[in-house]
């Protein structure tokens, strides 16, 4: 009995023990299942191309297809993902002026657009850009009696006529709004009497985006009280108002796509559309990653155009 009795001991240890080792082997290869291989993980995901590159910061691009785009970014911005509507939209108004809206008069129409033939402006440090620039060009525009009153400036190194067709491209991305009555443009082969004027440089002096992104390109413009404007034209008198400055980095917008792109975005902001879209999939983004206007730049500028402003260009 003595030994039947250890023998009986030993089997009831065994199945005491048994299942808690069991478990515990379990255990270990669930644990073991759930650790990630070695390796790099994908960290960008594009989406599908075809909607909706930065301006003022684009204004130097990443290289992104476009269209909504998820996971980790280069650059800060805000993906509308599966919640994008037909009628997204964003707030175009002037920062400097409290976000208030700022357009062309329609007195205006069909504004009048010059593109240099690479011409850049004197080099400027890029913060003193918006203070200075547009009251120098309208200087340029305004006084002399040459048939271009740019004459005396260089030409940006590796200019060819194709930039030229490309700028003229991305511009044309707003053409189709004439189509709705929103506004009108023509290009012009006289700056003197041109709205728009676009120059060229091969980088902005210290300018510099997020990571280290150099600016691809910067407009300047003045806004104007549309009072004062209503004033003098009752008056009798025709107020002639600065020019539209857009300047573009040849060095950041590398190829005739980028080129197009960012043209389209500093177009956008000469026709009225002042603040950055907060959306990666706009073009209107500060750090531009797409290359056609979305759904919402142009929702934005049609409800800018069908607003009145207290401000003009």
């Amino acid at each position: 009995m003595p030994l039947l009795h250890k023998l009986f001991s030993i089997i009831l240890i065994l199945a005491v023990l048994t299942p808690a080792f069991v478990f515990e082997q379990a255990d270990a290869q669930v644990i073991k299942r759930k650790l990630p291989k070695a390796g790099f993980q994908p960290l960008m995901h594009t989406g599908t191309p075809g909607v909706g590159y930065s301006g003022s910061g684009s204004a130097a691009g990443q290289q992104m297809v476009s269209g909504s785009s998820q996971g980790m970014h280069l650059v800060p911005g805000l993906d509308r993902g599966n919640r994008a509507s037909a009628n997204d939209w964003y707030d175009p108004g002037e920062p400097d002026l409290k976000m208030q809206w700022v357009r062309w008069e329609p007195r205006k129409m069909p504004l009048k657009v010059w593109i240099s033939p690479g011409l850049q402006l004197p080099s400027l440090p890029f913060q003193e850009l918006k203070a200075t620039r547009v009251d120098t060009v309208a200087q340029m525009c305004f006084q002399g009696t040459e048939p271009n009153p740019f004459a005396g400036l260089s030409q940006v190194t590796g200019w060819t006529d194709e930039m030229g067709e490309a700028v003229a491209a991305g511009i044309e991305m707003w053409k189709p709004f004439e189509q709705e009555g929103l506004f009108s443009f023509d290009f012009t082969g006289n700056p003197r009497e041109a709205n728009i004027l676009v120059f060229f440089n091969d980088n902005f002096q210290g300018a510099t985006e997020p990571g280290g992104i150099s600016t691809g390109g910067y407009t300047c413009a003045q806004a104007i009280p549309f009072a004062k404007i209503t004033e003098a034209l009752q008056q009798g008198k025709n107020p002639r108002t600065p020019p539209v400055v857009m300047e573009l980095s040849l060095g950041v917008n590398s190829t005739i796509e980028k080129l197009k792109a960012a043209t389209a975005h500093e177009f956008g902001h000469a026709l009225g559309i002042k603040a950055h879209s907060p959306y990666r999939d706009d073009i209107m983004h500060e750090n531009r990653v797409v290359e056609q206007l979305s759904p919402a730049d142009k929702n934005t500028i049609r409800r800018l155009y069908r607003s009145r402003t207290q401000w003009v260009l």
